[in-house]
């Protein structure tokens, strides 16, 4: 460790006592009535001063600390004053209180005599040379000020070469504070850092935390699997028990899907580990599916060429104009991406365009499919990012409104609503490669206006508006491979104007009267209230993004447009 710093050339000078007057003179006098207060600053500095000349002329000192074949004379009231350690051992009723002479262990005889130098004289001087062995004598004594300016020095210190020493040392000692800014100089420079042979030699808990950052310095999820398969293969009978909690900081689903299979699949320790398996399985429906699997592995780090956004599509001002505005935004990087704006005719009159009104949308393996619509009851579109434009697809067997949309096992559904009579039991399937809508099994219940969403490829109908009635609380669930729906636990309370998100195995519903956000459990088929809010949020939009769910928009209780334009929550 004493090489570990060798890129640092100054010595570190430090005093950790205030400065003081240096003549006994200079005193603070405050006076009131007959007394007079005599405030001597510069006393502080004369006893110090006083106790290391008696410690060198070895007066009054009944206290031997033996460090190897060397002795030092002190004081134990000045040791017990300066450190706890020494607090402990003479106040305490401990062998050492009575002994004259006490052994110590673990220190050096030139690394005790800097730590009784500070004691005596609150100076100490640092160098690259000697900051470990100080550090470490200090940490023992509880010199806690002395551990701090050892953990600056080293600080300043750092270098792609010594950083990961550096941290080790932190991590030996319990430096939370020191360990915390050394995982941030490798995260930020990992690279650099990866390339050094003892990176290697990190443990298990520190490497998973820093692969698991999303700030993490890498531009392609490639260089953090290489790290995973090196790491344990440098110690393989050790660790290659970890190799499947480890792989979980890799985000296999952003791999190029060749890499996965001809890098991932092929590498001879993933295929001996059968725990990888649901990983890659993870990142295999991801490919085909898009967003349909979303978790920690699927949100993209700062670094890397490709960002997980959220678009605002369309909707309604407080005005009661409807907007053909797409608004994506970046919530890691905080921007905002241009967007194609949603089509429209080509009418001189801009009131004679088409408006999108009460229309759905869905993302599916990245693009965003919108349908329907009070002016817009038939047609289909999808965005295409690569060229930033919406193109338009087969239309829709049923016209409709007010209804919902869902991906599902590499397909795109669009589910019930209103024909402009009454709400519809209708639901269609789109298949992208065909090009064209197929109806499957209608609900159990019509409803318009109500919240849907996937889970464990199940598509799931909640509450909304039927015939006859203001609103419901029922939960009605598709399965496609029997292309039956069947009920599930109702809400806690019925609504409509409402949406929904499946996010780590639960679905969350927004919106409606409801002030507040519910969670639904699929696996054990309860609700539970996760939070409340102060307005409703009718119609309001819900989104999973950067492993955050986001609230955007909707109507309150006077029917006006939310004045709050996003929450963001961070579901545990």
């Amino acid at each position: 460790m004493g090489e570990s710093v060798e890129k640092s050339t100054d010595d570190f000078i430090i005093s950790l006592n205030s400065e003081c007057p240096k003549e006994l003179g200079e005193l603070i006098e405050n006076s009131s009535g007959d007394n007079r207060k005599f405030d001597d600053t510069g006393f502080t500095l004369a006893l110090q001063s006083g106790l290391e000349n008696l410690r060198l002329e070895n007066s009054l000192t009944d206290v031997v600390l033996c460090v190897g074949d060397k002795v030092f004379p002190c004081h134990r009231v000045v040791l017990a004053a300066a450190s706890n350690y020494f607090r402990a051992m003479f106040c305490n009723d401990l062998k050492e209180k009575y002994e004259e002479k006490i052994i110590i262990q673990g220190v050096e005889p030139e690394t005790m005599q800097i730590i009784l130098d500070y004691t005596y004289t609150s100076k100490v001087v640092i160098t690259k040379l000697n900051v470990q062995k100080i550090l470490e004598a200090a940490s023992l004594f509880q010199f806690l000020r002395m551990v701090d300016a050892c953990s600056s020095f080293l600080t300043e210190a750092l270098h792609p070469e010594n950083c990961v020493g550096i941290l080790r040392l932190a991590d030996a000692h319990s430096l939370e504070s020191l360990k915390v800014q050394v995982q941030n100089y490798i995260i930020q420079n990992f690279s650099q850092v990866l390339n050094q042979e003892d990176f290697f030699e990190l443990p298990f808990e520190i490497l998973f935390h820093m692969l698991k950052s999303d700030d993490l310095y890498v531009t392609e999820e490639a260089q953090v699997f290489e790290t995973v398969i090196n790491w344990v293969e440098y110690k393989k009978s050790e660790r290659l028990e970890l190799l499947p909690k480890i792989m979980e900081c890799v985000r296999l689903p952003l791999l190029d899907p060749w890499y996965l299979v001809g890098n991932v699949e092929a590498n001879e320790l993933i295929r001996q580990c059968p725990d990888v398996f649901p990983l890659m399985q993870e990142a295999r429906i991801y490919y085909m599916a898009g967003n349909e699997v979303i978790s920690e592995r699927t949100k993209p780090r700062i670094h890397e060429f490709q960002s997980e956004v959220f678009m605002i599509i369309g909707g309604c001002t407080k005005d009661e104009k409807f907007v053909t505005e797409v608004t994506c935004l970046d919530p890691l990087r905080r921007s905002r991406l241009e967007v194609a704006k949603l089509p429209v005719s080509d009418h001189e009159n801009e009131s004679e365009n088409k408006k999108w009104v009460e229309f759905a949308c869905i993302t599916f393996k990245n693009e965003v499919y919108i349908s329907g619509g009070k002016d817009t009851q038939q047609e289909v579109w999808k965005y295409n990012s690569s060229i930033n434009k919406w193109i338009q697809i087969e239309y829709l067997n049923v016209g409709r409104w007010r209804h919902k949309m869902a991906a599902l096992c590499g397909k795109v559904y669009a589910i019930g609503g209103f024909d402009g009579s009454q709400r519809i039991y209708s639901v269609e399937v789109y298949d992208p490669f065909h090009n064209g809508w197929t109806e499957v099994a209608p609900l159990l219940i019509s409803a318009s206006s109500f919240a849907a969403a996937c889970h464990q490829k199940k598509l799931y109908v909640i509450g909304g508006g039927p015939n006859g009635k203001l609103a419901t609380d029922k939960t009605q669930c598709y399965d496609p491979e029997t292309n039956k729906w069947c009920l599930k636990s109702p809400m806690p309370v019925e609504a409509k104007c409402i949406n929904a998100v499946s996010f780590n195995d639960h679905i969350y519903v927004v919106g409606g009267a409801m002030k507040a956000l519910y969670s639904y459990s699929p696996l054990e088929d309860t609700w539970c209230l996760v939070t409340k809010f102060t307005h409703e949020r009718a119609s309001c939009g819900i989104a999973a993004c950067c492993n955050k769910i986001f609230i955007t928009g909707g109507r309150d209780e006077k029917n006006e447009a939310s004045h709050t334009n996003m929450y963001r929550l961070e579901i545990q």
